[in-house]
């Protein structure tokens, strides 16, 4: 089973723990924030051995700020990563508050500056942040038009935004840029923040309707990266190999109950 292990799921462990304990559960890929590479205190050479001892890939890279400015001196970071060591794709919420419509240039800009370095961009939409929906990040990412950007379709804020299967029809399959599992409590609580940094739950095993969404994703002919991004204090508590272990068992079990396809793991700038 080909999945990544998001940043946020071992969001504690260090790099090579990180790395060591994500393959060893059988994870082909991670995900990185930002902070996790520059404060490493590794080389990116040494960074790059430690990938290919243990045989896996940085699949996404986790950073927020206020792209919508431009240029950020944060990008200089983001862009070595993906030069030296290769990434996949760049996650970008939008926690500032910003009118859609004035989005939709500065979206196309990041796209067109990651394009220059091989990456995706996927816009993640956050119920608890300023792009809530799919059908508004959507709104985003169709007006840039440009063929490297898409969106993170990340299942917790998919249920807790009160998504809809039949919301995917207006977004093309190859728009999704990567999919991430998770699973929430029976109720929201009384913090949307706060719950999804602190209390979800692993695929398959909460009150979402997880297969369901899975299958409506492979019948649309989404063949995205899949990872699984559990922000849970339980799991936290969990050394970091155990951690790795059930979350890799349980985004495999439910990948393996829906039929998911093998998933296309390659940078792609064909036009969306």
């Amino acid at each position: 089973m080909i999945l990544g292990c998001s940043a946020n799921t071992l969001r504690f462990a260090d790099l090579p723990t990180r790395v060591g304990a994500a393959a060893a559960a059988g994870f082909a890929g991670i995900g990185l924030r930002l902070c996790d590479y520059v404060d490493a205190g590794l080389s990116d050479e040494a960074i790059r051995d430690l990938l290919d001892h243990h045989g896996v890939r940085v699949l996404e890279l986790e950073h927020t700020w206020d792209w919508s400015l431009g240029e950020d001196p944060v990008e200089e970071a983001v862009f070595r990563l993906a030069d030296r060591i290769g990434v996949r794709h760049l996650n970008v919420p939008m926690f500032d508050a910003h009118p859609l419509d004035e989005l939709v240039e500065p979206f196309a800009g990041l796209c067109d500056r990651a394009a220059e370095h091989g990456v995706l961009v996927g816009f993640e939409f956050l119920p608890y942040s300023h792009v809530r929906t799919l059908a508004e990040a959507w709104r985003v990412v169709a007006a840039a038009d440009r063929p490297n950007g898409g969106i993170t379709f990340d299942l917790w804020h998919w249920f807790r935004s009160g998504g809809r299967v039949a919301d995917l029809a207006a977004v093309p399959a190859e728009a999704i840029v990567a999919v991430q599992l998770c699973d929430v409590r029976p109720e929201p609580g009384p913090d949307l923040t706060y719950e999804g940094r602190h209390h979800r739950i692993l695929p398959g095993q909460g009150a979402g309707d997880t297969a369901g969404v899975l299958r409506a994703l492979r019948d649309r002919g989404v063949r995205a990266p899949v990872t699984v991004e559990v922000f849970s204090d339980e799991l936290d508590a969990h050394p970091a190999e155990e951690a790795a272990r059930l979350a890799y068992a349980a985004g495999a079990a439910v990948v393996a109950a829906t039929g998911l396809p093998t998933p296309d793991w390659e940078t792609t700038v064909e036009h969306r």
